[in-house]
């Protein structure tokens, strides 16, 4: 069995009327697709965050390199603050 932890969350007080009143079987499918929905949001804002990040490292990384980094020299820096 899946665990689940429950949350809440607010809703108008006419669909809120509605979920009560309905069988345990609509209400399981309606928590189920809100359990889709909310994992789709959730990755889409996690993936888009991952990917700016991403983009602002390539940015560093072409000003590094434009101001004379290269590897070398990188290796020696991280080198130098281990010791």
């Amino acid at each position: 069995m899946i665990n689940l932890e429950e949350i809440t969350i607010k809703i108008s007080p006419e669909l809120a009327q509605i979920y009560r009143q309905a069988s345990t079987e609509t209400q399981a499918q309606i928590q189920s697709k809100i359990t889709a929905l909310l994992e789709s949001q959730i990755m889409s804002y996690h993936q888009e965050k991952l990917k700016k990040f991403r983009e602002t490292m390539d940015k560093c990384s072409e000003e590094a390199q434009a101001n004379g980094l290269t590897p070398e020299i990188l290796k020696e820096i991280l080198a130098d603050t281990n010791e």
